[in-house]
């Protein structure tokens, strides 16, 4: 979609302010959100309740139609740290595109980031900053525990399950290369200049790794902090055995969700995972004929937005524009230049 056909409006809720500078806004916290008031009043409580608290909260209202833009403006008064941007809904890559875009022109030199459905634990934080910096990482996220019993993990993690398992794993309180990109992920101002925007043209499904993978390629350093907290619903996708588990498992998915994980996949493997592709190929190939029983749709799809993410043709709607990394201005400046996405 393009900036023409994507309107941003942005309501800073403190304009009385002096414009920041750079280094006197070391850390925005960005949130993305679409139609989920209840979880964002929670995950917001949790973010102005930190010790040390962030210098902006950067929300990103993705087209929500149930009171979000209303309860946002009436918080003014007890977030005057508070900038809502609200657009329409180009998916959670496009929220983040927006979100990282305006956390930079702000002059965050961290910026910590999470979807409405995350709540960071108290001191999270805290200890993510402590970790970055005493690491040196570039990105540094907590462990994401599972808000159905805290004791999982929200998301499997190098092969643990269990937060304690994980947790023992850590060397002096950081497990190094393993991230859950943006489950309250604090990422480095200069994460951006070397790799650029997130692609947002991804939409949902894929960005989020396709970023990572970005971010290592260039030499970036990841880790968890595994002493801070993120709590966050358990990952919810379905992973099916296929031929008796003979040749693993593949993922399930919606239906009107798999042309965009399809598509990002071959994305994702035509540029960082060329040796995934023909295994991909196989799997759901095999997905559709046998567990499908000869769904000759369903693997027509397969094949048509794989090839497409092979070949990283997106739909005209999802494009980014020329200047997609460019962040959104604020307060009449004008943006600085950032390296565009990939």
């Amino acid at each position: 979609m393009s900036e023409a056909q994507t309107p941003r409006t942005l309501d800073t809720g403190a304009q009385e302010r002096p414009r920041e500078t750079p280094w006197e806004t070391p850390v925005i916290a960005v949130v993305v959100t679409h139609n989920r008031l209840a979880l964002l009043k929670t995950c917001l409580a949790a973010i102005h309740g930190q010790e040390p608290r962030p210098d902006r909260i950067v929300v990103v209202d993705n087209g929500s139609s149930d009171g979000t833009a209303e309860w946002l403006a009436e918080q003014r008064a007890v977030m005057p740290e508070l900038l809502v941007v609200r657009q329409a809904n180009i998916g959670s890559a496009g929220a983040y595109h927006t979100a990282f875009a305006t956390a930079l022109e702000l002059g965050a030199r961290w910026i910590w980031s999470t979807d409405d459905d995350g709540i960071p634990a108290p001191g999270a934080l805290a200890e993510l900053l402590r970790q970055g910096e005493r690491h040196d990482l570039d990105l540094v996220g907590p462990t994401v525990v599972a808000a159905e019993d805290r004791g999982d993990l929200a998301f499997t993690m190098q092969g643990f399950t269990k937060a304690d398992a994980f947790a023992a794993a850590a060397q002096d309180g950081i497990v190094p290369g393993a991230i859950a990109l943006f489950n309250g992920t604090l990422l480095r101002r200069r994460v951006f200049e070397r790799i650029g925007n997130i692609k947002r043209e991804m939409f949902i499904w894929g960005d989020e790794w396709e970023f990572t993978l970005r971010a290592r390629r260039a030499g970036l350093r990841d880790g968890t902090a595994v002493h801070a907290l993120h709590v966050h619903p358990r990952n919810r996708r379905t992973q099916r055995p296929l031929v008796g588990g003979f040749l693993g498992t593949i993922e399930e998915m919606p239906e009107n969700r798999a042309p965009y994980f399809f598509r990002n996949m071959g994305y994702i493997h035509a540029t960082y995972e060329r040796k995934s592709i023909a295994r991909m190929m196989v799997k759901y190939t095999l997905y559709y004929l046998l567990h499908r029983r000869a769904d000759v749709k369903g693997l027509r799809g397969f094949w048509t937005h794989y090839r497409a993410g092979l070949q990283n043709r997106y739909p005209q709607d999802l494009q980014a524009s020329p200047t997609a990394a460019a962040p959104v201005a604020a307060s009449g400046a004008p943006p600085q230049s950032f390296p565009k996405s990939v």
